[in-house]
């Protein structure tokens, strides 16, 4: 490397020919897209040490051991996707655990492949391809600068979006210098949703990973010692390393190619649903439909300065045009995302449990939206909203105490509930079940924007993903592609209305994820409502003899029978949501059962596992952790054993152990690697309050071979948001001082009374809150103030048996089962005695009734709370 007269730094490499760089043409904005690429897979192995402490992350010492960097280096060329070959692969291993920066691997990479093709001409731009960029970025000497110039923070790993990285090349024995643009990009970001692995793509693109065992836990040991693997057999451990950075490169062409094939344009994208975002406005444009329109949106000009050129320039962008910016954030308000709940806590009865998930939920709920006329957006009457209305409401409610599973979604600040009564935000589909329901609704405030349904605007889109992969087989690339493409584009309609905040590299700061080009609130709001919805319907059409354990965003785990969904599927919502399958696969069928189990345990949200798996070979596992972290190597049963085991075995202190790869704050901040870093959480498995828990119960039960015995509950609807809050802030006060775990029967009695206890209405009583029989405390607080100033009927007793001492007092009290001593009587005397602040729980008045057979003068009612 040397310095040229104008500062930059260059690097040497032998190129026997090279191409100019292709020139903008007069009168275009930019220089045409290249039509050549050399793609550059990268990888690195390295030597990871024990989990990193606090104290190590400060000391600098989060690194690992640099073993080698690998690459694999392809030309590939617009004009032809069957090329001869022009690529190479190699391996650096570094002196030391030295380290080498990424122009230096960039440059060795590019030397490798003029030395074995003498002839060739090197296209100026290049993608650098990993596979979890985060692990393997940090390995070059200097990253987080280069960070900082040319990647961005894109869930959670480096990547290239408006910014390139420029490599100066000087060639020997001339004057001679070339810039090259590289570009990063992350095939994790590009990978289907289930099939996310570097294994998985590996095989859908038919470069299988190199096992290192056929033994997985063998397969993984030799993994964490790769520093001794590759001593002990250098030929595996080049050949198990390079074939990551082809792999790589093989699935960026695939990219590629089907890029330029969808849109004519020979490039790499940055994430996959790019695609589908794409596709969605290309579809658009063909029918002459103007993308703006559709959206509500309006292109405007705006100045800003620019500190390089020194002078303003003109930027135009998208933004809502008036009449919808101005109904935006009362339509956000109703953007709830999916329904999450657990209806049983515990272990659940034995029996034939199936968890229905409903067929591609958001895609077809897409499907349902036409044409919008955002002229025609007013302010509506509630009998002026019909099922599938582009409309959404401030409205109040209350549904009848016979409905299990209230509908309207109220936000908290513990997540989403669904309350018999209240007020909250939501769409029409919602609207119309709650009344179906018999819901008594108040509107507030209803907007509505006419659509034509005979437009719809994304079915030809949704069907294009759907034909197209059902040309191919699965397990191949078009099947997986087209598959994620389909399913994941309506995130891209809700992206940036709830304010998500993520890390910006060049600021070094927290910012806000931006809006895609398809944001609208007035869809994602309509798709989420439509789908709670035919969910809600449908949970509420179950006969009381059918249980529902939890719901899941589009899916449920039940007790229901074929018949009952049959049933189900016949409801105004349900049959709407079979006739849009019907017309966009052809089929009807709307709802598939995911797994099938004899017997669940349950604990909180997505907190639910496995007691007896189902007889079915497959999919006989219900499993959510609930954010529960455990090591990789096991595999599902044994993750499903070990999560049981925690729930029914744990204690209040209980905390779990892990370890975490190094957030990339941390990592660019503190120019760490991506090392693992020890974690201690405590152990959170208890119930969350979103339903009021009804006949609990204790049940004996035998897992892996022990007998076990743990309440259980099923659960009912609370009454409101204030109820909610209330129980939430009970038990943060009940498990403030010490944690608690709801196992027995008497733990859920005691939580249950010291709720009671706490929601007093007496201001002064409150203070007076007990963890443990708070209720029994308060009586005889009441007791013994009433006793020493003669009041609530003591005064007739004195009158009848005369004085009484404080001794026998208290010794009476305690034989009726009110534990008291003779200073908490003499103490009384100091405070006056209000009356009705002691809560009638059961134990309360079965004490009473006892009393009042030695002092049959007491007024009972006196003590007890009106």
């Amino acid at each position: 490397m040397y310095v040229t007269p104008n500062g930059r730094s260059t690097k040497t490499i032998i190129l026997p020919n090279h191409v100019a760089p292709e020139q903008k043409r007069q009168g275009q904005k930019k220089k045409p897209d290249p039509s050549q690429y050399l793609l550059i897979g990268f990888d690195t192995e390295y030597q990871t040490p024990e989990a990193v402490d606090a104290k190590a992350i400060k000391e600098g010492k989060a690194k690992y051991e640099v073993l080698s960097y690998q690459f694999h280096i392809r030309l590939i060329d617009k004009e032809s996707d069957t090329p001869k070959a022009i690529e190479t692969q190699g391996i650096i291993v570094p002196k030391g655990g030295e380290r080498i920066t990424l122009d230096d691997f960039v440059a060795f990479a590019m030397g490798s492949l003029t030395k074995k093709y003498n002839s060739i001409q090197l296209p100026r731009d290049i993608y650098l391809i990993g596979h979890f960029t985060r692990a393997d970025f940090p390995a070059f000497l200097g990253f987080a600068n280069e960070a900082r110039d040319f990647t961005h923070a894109i869930r959670n790993t480096f990547v290239s979006i408006d910014r390139f990285k420029t490599l100066t090349i000087a060639y020997p024995e001339t004057t001679e210098i070339d810039d090259f643009s590289i570009r990063m990009r992350d095939t994790f970001l590009l990978a289907p949703a289930n099939a996310k692995s570097l294994a998985e793509i590996g095989e859908i693109v038919g470069f299988s990973k190199v096992q290192l065992s056929t033994d997985p836990k063998e397969d993984q040991k030799i993994k964490e010692n790769m520093k001794a693997f590759r001593k002990s057999d250098w030929n595996r451990f080049r050949e198990y390393a390079i074939r990551d950075a082809e792999i790589c490169v093989h699935y960026g062409e695939k990219l590629i190619r089907q890029y330029d094939n969808l849109f004519g344009e020979f490039k790499m994208p940055v994430t996959l649903t790019s695609f589908g975002q794409g596709l969605v406005l290309q579809g658009w444009a063909q029918k002459g439909w103007n993308a703006a329109a559709l959206l509500g949106q309006e292109e405007v000009t705006e100045k800003k300065f620019n500190k390089k050129l020194g002078y303003p320039i003109k930027k135009t962008k998208m933004v809502s045009s008036p009449l919808v910016h101005y109904q935006e954030a009362f339509v956000i308000e109703s953007y709830h995302g999916g329904r999450n709940e657990q209806f049983s806590f515990g272990p659940s009865p034995e029996g034939d449990w199936k968890d229905y998930d409903l067929s591609s939920a958001y895609t077809t709920a897409m499907s349902l939206i036409g044409t919008p006329n955002w002229d025609t957006m007013r302010e509506v009457r509630l009998d002026e909203i019909e099922m599938l209305d582009l409309a959404f409401a401030d409205i109040e409610f209350e549904f009848p105490k016979s409905i299990r599973f209230p509908t309207m979604p109220v936000r908290t600040e513990n997540g989403i509930i669904f309350p018999r009564k209240g007020r909250t935000n939501c769409g029409a589909p919602e609207l119309f079940l709650a009344k179906s329901l018999g819901a008594k609704l108040t509107l507030v405030r209803a907007i509505k924007v006419d659509m034509d349904p005979s437009k719809p605007i994304f079915c030809d889109f949704i069907r294009q993903s759907i034909n197209e992969r059902s040309k191919h087989q699965k397990g191949t690339f078009d099947n997986y592609f087209w598959k994620e493409v389909g399913n994941s584009t309506y995130g891209k309609t809700a992206q940036g209305l709830r304010e998500k905040r993520v890390y910006d590299l060049r600021s070094d700061d927290m910012a806000p994820l931006p809006p895609s080009k398809l944001t609208q609130p007035f869809f994602a709001s309509f798709i989420t409502s439509y789908t709670r919805a035919v969910l809600g319907e449908m949970l509420n059409s179950f006969p009381e003899d059918v249980t529902v354990f939890s719901v899941t965003t589009d899916g449920f785990l039940t007790t229901a029978t074929k018949q009952h969904i049959e049933k189900a599927l016949k409801l105004p919502l349900a049959t709407s949501f079979c006739k849009a399958r019907y017309e966009l696969v052809g089929d009807d069928e709307a709802i598939e059962v995911k797994h099938q189990v004899r017997q669940p345990i349950g604990w909180r949200t997505r907190g639910s596992a496995t007691l007896k798996r189902g007889l079915t070979n497959s999919g006989n596992i219900v499993l959510q952790k609930g954010g529960i972290k455990l090591p990789h190597l096991l595999d599902e049963d044994q993750q499903n054993t070990k999560t049981v085991q925690l729930f029914l075995n744990r204690k209040p202190t209980d905390v779990v152990q892990y370890t975490v790869g190094m957030g990339l704050k941390e990592m660019v901040r503190g120019e760490t690697d991506f090392v693992d870093k020890a974690v201690t959480k405590r152990l959170s498995m208890e119930y969350d309050w979103k339903r009021k828990p009804v006949t609990p119960k204790e049940i004996t039960f035998r897992f892996e071979g022990k007998h076990y015995s743990h309440v259980a509950f099923d659960t009912a609807p609370l009454d409101d948001k204030m109820e909610f809050d209330a129980v939430r802030e009970a038990w943060e006060l009940y498990t403030k001082k010490d944690r608690e775990c709801i196992k027995t029967l008497k733990d859920i009695e005691d939580f249950q009374t010291f709720c009671l206890t706490k929601e007093h209405p007496n201001r002064k009583a409150k203070s007076y809150i007990s963890k443990k029989e708070g209720d029994i405390k308060r009586l005889r607080r009441d007791l013994t103030r009433a006793f020493k100033h003669g009041k609530a009927g003591f005064d007739l007793v004195d009158g009848r048996i005369g004085p009484i001492t404080n001794k026998v007092f208290a010794q009476t009290l305690t034989d009726v089962g009110i534990p008291c001593k003779t200073t908490d009587v003499e103490n009384a005397k100091k405070f006056d005695f209000v009356p009705h602040t002691s809560t009638g729980t059961a134990r309360v008045r079965a004490a009473l009734e006892r009393l009042t057979a030695v002092y049959n003068e007491l007024k009972i009612e006196e003590f007890l709370v009106q």
